[in-house]
C-alpha cells in the first residue's frame, strides 16, 4: 500500500517525534504505525507513553509472582463489590478497630495506578477486614468468605503484599511523576536511571553497580545477584520477617521476591533506552542548569542534531555548534533569565543579541524550542479523551465537534481562573453577544464556511498483493 501521507500531499517534513501507548498497532517494529512512520521519516523520535510502559512493566512482573496472591486481592475486593449489607458491617467492624472508613477498592488492569492502591489499602484495613471475614465465614457459603479469612491468617501472605506495596510505590511514584503536563522531558533519562538504579540494587551485587553502566548490567543475569538472604524486600516486610518468621517458607518467598524484582527490571530496561549516548540521555541538555554549566556539560550538539535533521541543516551545524559553546559564557550576562523554566528560557533566548545587533543564540534557540515539541506522555491526551465523554453524553451526542472543542476550551479557559463554572463570572460583553445572538451566528457562518470549503474527493490508492485499499477524504 502506498503511503497515505504522499496519496494525500501532506508534508512531512514538520513531524519531529511521536508518542504514542504501546499498542502493536501503534508501536509494532513491522507494520505498526511507527515502522511505517519511519521509513518516510527515518530521523522521527518515537518514544512509548511513559506511563503506559511502567504500567506494562509492574505487569508483566506480576505474573512471576504467586498465582494465589492476584486470586486473594481480586476476592477481597469482589467480595464487597455486589453487596451494601457487606459495606455497612465492615463499616461498623471499621469503627470497633479505630480503622478510618475507608473503602475497599477495586482492581482494575486499564488503570495504571490501581494494583498498588488497592493492596494498600488492603494493607491499611488488614485488622478491620481479618475480623469482619472472621466473622462472615461461619454465615457465608457463597463467596468464599471463609477461605478469604484462611488466607490471611496464612503465614506468608501478609508479607508477600508488603513487599509488593513497597516495589509498586516506587513505580507508581515515577508514573504519576510523568502523568503531568508540564514539561518533562529533561527529566526523563536521570529520573528513570536513578528508580532502575535503586530497584537493580535491591537485588544486584553492589560492585557489580560501581563498576559497570546500567546499559550493560543483564538483571537475569545469576551471576550479578546477592545471595538470597541479602535480597530487599523493603522495611515493612523485613520488620513482619522479624516479628512473624516465616521459617522454611522464608526461602521460597525470597525466591518469589526475586523473581518479581528480576522481571521488573528486565522489563524496564527493555522499553526504556539506558544508554548514555542515547536521544533520550542527550535531551537532558534542555535542563537550564545543565546547559550553563561548564564542567560534565555535553561537549558537542552536533550528535544530537544530527538525530533530527528536519530542524537543522547540515550547513547550519558550525553555528549551532558555536552557539553551544559561547552559551555557559554568557551565563553571567542573562542575569535573571537563568531562573526561568526551559520552555521560558530556550525562548527569551531568541531574543538576545550581539554588538552588531544579530541574534546571538537564535539558531540554538530555535533548535531547543522545536526539541520542546517532542512528547513524553499520552496522558494529557487521555485526560482529554475522558472529558469528551462527560461533554458529549448520550443526549448530546450529536454535537458538531466544534462545539465540543469549544466547550473543552470553555472548561480549560475556567479552570485558568481558578474557580469553579458555577461560581464564574461572564463579562457584560459576553453576556450581550449571547442575548443578541451574536455568538451562534458567528458559530453558523464558520460552519457554513467549512462546509463549502471542503470538497468530497475519491481517492484510490494503490492495492498491494493483499487487499485493496480505498479511501475518502
Amino acid at each position: 500500500m502506498k503511503n497515505l501521507f504522499a496519496e494525500r500531499n501532506i508534508p512531512l517534513t514538520n513531524i519531529i517525534g511521536f508518542a504514542s501507548d504501546n499498542c502493536s498497532t501503534m508501536m509494532g517494529v513491522r507494520n505498526g504505525f511507527q515502522a511505517h512512520l519511519k521509513r518516510d521519516i527515518p530521523s522521527v523520535f518515537v518514544l512509548g507513553c511513559i506511563c503506559h510502559s511502567f504500567a506494562l512493566c509492574a505487569n508483566h512482573a506480576s505474573n512471576c509472582l504467586p498465582s494465589w496472591l492476584e486470586n486473594f486481592v481480586k476476592n477481597v475486593c469482589c467480595y464487597f463489590a455486589r453487596s451494601s449489607k457487606r459495606k455497612h458491617a465492615f463499616r461498623m467492624i471499621q469503627n470497633v478497630v479505630g480503622a478510618q472508613e475507608h473503602r475497599i477498592l477495586k482492581l482494575a488492569q486499564t488503570r495504571w495506578l490501581s494494583r498498588q492502591q488497592v493492596i494498600s489499602r488492603i494493607l491499611e484495613q488488614w485488622d478491620a477486614l481479618q475480623l469482619f471475614f472472621q466473622s462472615e465465614a461461619p454465615a457465608d457459603k457463597v463467596d468464599d468468605a471463609g477461605g478469604i479469612y484462611e488466607m490471611m491468617v496464612t503465614p506468608g501472605v501478609k508479607h508477600m503484599l508488603l513487599f509488593v506495596n513497597y516495589v509498586l510505590s516506587k513505580v507508581d511514584k515515577m508514573n504519576v511523576e510523568f502523568q503531568s503536563e508540564h514539561f518533562r522531558l529533561h527529566k526523563i533519562f536521570s529520573n528513570i536511571s536513578d528508580e532502575y538504579r535503586n530497584l537493580m540494587s535491591m537485588f544486584i551485587r553492589n560492585d557489580v553497580m560501581q563498576s559497570n553502566d546500567l546499559s550493560e548490567i543483564d538483571p537475569l543475569n545469576q551471576e550479578f545477584h546477592k545471595k538470597l538472604g541479602d535480597v530487599d524486600v523493603g522495611g515493612r516486610c523485613e520488620n513482619m520477617l522479624a516479628k512473624q518468621s516465616l521459617g522454611e517458607k522464608e526461602s521460597r518467598f525470597r525466591k518469589d521476591a526475586l523473581s518479581f524484582l528480576k522481571e521488573l527490571c528486565a522489563q524496564i530496561r527493555k522499553r526504556f533506552p539506558l544508554q548514555r549516548n542515547s536521544v533520550l540521555a542527550q535531551l537532558r541538555i534542555l535542563d537550564v542548569e545543565e546547559a550553563l554549566k561548564h564542567e560534565g556539560r555535553l561537549k558537542s550538539i552536533v550528535g544530537l542534531a544530527s538525530q533530527f535533521s528536519t530542524l537543522i541543516s547540515e550547513e547550519e551545524l558550525d553555528a549551532l555548534q558555536d552557539e553551544w559553546n559561547m552559551l555557559p559564557n554568557a551565563k553571567e550576562s542573562l542575569g535573571c533569565m537563568v531562573d526561568l523554566m526551559p520552555q521560558e528560557f530556550w525562548f527569551k533566548l531568541r531574543s538576545i543579541k550581539d554588538g552588531n545587533n544579530q541574534l546571538k543564540f537564535g539558531r540554538l534557540s530555535n533548535f531547543m524550542c522545536c526539541l520542546m515539541a517532542l512528547p513524553h506522555s499520552s496522558a494529557c491526551v487521555e485526560r482529554i479523551f475522558s472529558q469528551v465523554n462527560m461533554v458529549k453524553t448520550v443526549h448530546t451526542n450529536k454535537l458538531h465537534a466544534e462545539t465540543v472543542a469549544g466547550r473543552l476550551l470553555a472548561k480549560q479557559a475556567i479552570a485558568r481562573e481558578g474557580v469553579d463554572c458555577h461560581a464564574w463570572t461572564p463579562s457584560k460583553s459576553l453576556v450581550e453577544e449571547v442575548a443578541k445572538g451574536r455568538c451562534h451566528q458567528r458559530y453558523i457562518e464558520r460552519h457554513n464556511n467549512i462546509k463549502m470549503r471542503a470538497t468530497p474527493t475519491l481517492v484510490m490508492l494503490a492495492p498491494n498483493e493483499e487487499e485493496d485499499v480505498y479511501d475518502v477524504i
